[in-house]
């Protein structure tokens, strides 16, 4: 903001400023475009080389700059709109109003270094705030009503009987979902051999290994997004389901023949479907799902999840890892426990971003309330010398400021709430309601607590003595 300004502050010479700038031309000169574009440019590039992800770093410009541009969008629709109500007749005779509404888009407004500055620092706090408060919300309140208490890993195919005798001893269970798991390798596609693909993607798929099960009443609850499920009673040729993102990664679509190695053997099964995780929900992450029957030959393992209460899951856990010490167990509590606490810490260094940039905002801010004192001091003291009452002067000082914090309270939720829904649904593919009051609260107590402290001061340092500007004019 200031380079632009700079240059054309220095731009006129010393004589000018003592014959008056009248009629002088106090353009920026072009340098200093030149310079301000590629101090920005250097700054972009250093942020996309400093984030580990550069699609991340140009995401980050790529908003700031829609931000920006949207600013300033707002600020010339907010100037010609202040302007047509004051010429208009809807506040006729509302005196403070139309001085208020004046004060918006007179010469020398704050308007725009204000909606500007505090703008963009405060969509930052309200996006964090919007982000962290809707995961604590998730993780305090959605996961541990949809979430088991317990989940199992490796309980061996021989002792399954007797885990479900151990875990049957526990008074609160409601449920217990229990499914084979396979590890195999996606070995072709349509008879082509993923090993000699010219595609590096099919050639890296060839070497990853892939957890594989059954449907099981869906107890993984993946959602299909192509093809569809087979009927719970089929009993025809093998088919398998596949997740999304590792189907896409190689350009997988329904209908494909698919050629698995697990222990050794070769298995085929026609891709019927292509599923997405629920993230939140997913406990297993398969990256396919067969049908019924089919991987039987191969399951020496289980795995499982069981919905009781939090003390039960403790007896439980205790219990199995006595008897069956092989079979790894997760209380859902911990890791909840362990997710807040990281998310504490995560937060934490957001409040501390967005406090930084919220400093900086404040200081442009305070730039502009001091430069602009000298004009409002001055206005307000020609009005009073007309007969204007000081009371309606501060009164329309008040609404001056109590118009700008709104205006940007309510762009940095709408902003702050659009980029915190992209982040949750598009990057955390979190299907929960943002905290909007979170995001409310936070612009309206940060836009009138700035907004306020400056028209404080300024009223402090507001006296309308006529001498002052008889003195000014001399």
């Amino acid at each position: 903001f200031a380079l632009p300004a700079l240059g054309r502050a220095l731009s006129v010479s010393p004589a000018v400023l003592f014959r008056g700038l009248d009629g002088a031309t106090t353009r920026t000169p072009a340098a200093w475009w030149t310079a301000t574009a590629v101090g920005t440019g250097l700054v972009a590039l250093l942020l996309v080389a400093s984030v580990p992800d550069p699609l991340f770093g140009l995401g980050f410009l790529a908003v700031t700059l829609v931000l920006m541009t949207l600013l300033e969008g707002v600020v010339r629709l907010l100037r010609d709109g202040a302007h047509r109500l004051v010429e208009g007749p809807q506040f006729a005779g509302r005196f403070t109003l139309r001085l208020a509404l004046a004060n918006l888009y007179r010469p020398g407004s704050s308007l725009r270094p204000t909606l500007l500055s505090l703008g963009t620092a405060l969509t930052l706090l309200v996006a964090s705030a919007l982000v962290v408060g809707t995961l604590l919300r998730t993780i305090d309140e959605t996961i541990p009503e949809r979430a088991p208490a317990l989940v199992f890993y490796d309980i061996p195919a021989r002792d399954l009987a007797r885990f479900r005798e151990l875990l049957a001893e526990s008074p609160s269970l409601e449920r217990a979902d229990l499914a084979p798991l396979v590890l195999g390798r996606l070995a072709a596609v349509n008879g082509e051999p993923l090993r000699a693909s010219p595609d590096p993607e099919r050639r890296l798929e060839a070497r990853d290994e892939h957890k594989l099960s059954y449907r099981e009443n869906n107890y993984d609850q993946v959602i299909v997004t192509r093809g569809a499920w087979w009927p719970e009673d089929y009993r025809g040729s093998p088919r398998v389901a596949f997740e999304d993102r590792e189907a896409d990664q190689i350009g997988l679509e329904v209908g494909d023949r698919l050629t698995f190695t697990i222990l050794g053997e070769t298995l085929e099964a026609e891709l019927a479907a292509i599923y997405a995780q629920r993230n939140f929900q997913a406990r297993f992450w398969l990256e396919g799902i067969f049908s019924d029957g089919v991987l039987d030959p191969f399951v020496t393992r289980y795995v499982g999840a069981a919905f009781l209460d939090d003390d039960d899951a403790l007896a439980a856990q205790a219990r199995i890892a006595a008897a069956m010490p092989n079979v790894v167990t997760v209380r859902t509590a911990e890791l909840l426990a362990e997710a807040r606490a990281l998310l504490g810490k995560a937060s934490a260094a957001l409040a501390v971003i967005a406090a930084i940039s919220l400093l900086a905002s404040l200081l442009v801010l305070v730039s502009v309330v001091a430069s602009s004192r000298a004009r409002q001091v001055y206005d307000a003291v020609l009005l009073h010398t007309l007969g204007t009452r000081p009371g309606v002067i501060r009164r329309a000082l008040l609404w001056e400021y109590a118009l700008l914090a709104l205006l940007a309270g309510a762009f940095s939720l709408a902003g702050g709430g659009t980029i915190a829904g992209a982040l949750l649904r598009l990057r955390l593919e979190l299907d929960t309601e943002v905290t909007w009051w979170l995001g409310i609260a936070v612009a309206l107590a940060v836009s009138l607590a700035s907004l306020g402290l400056g028209a404080r001061w300024l009223l402090a340092q507001l006296r309308l003595e006529p001498a002052r500007l008889l003195r000014g004019a001399g």
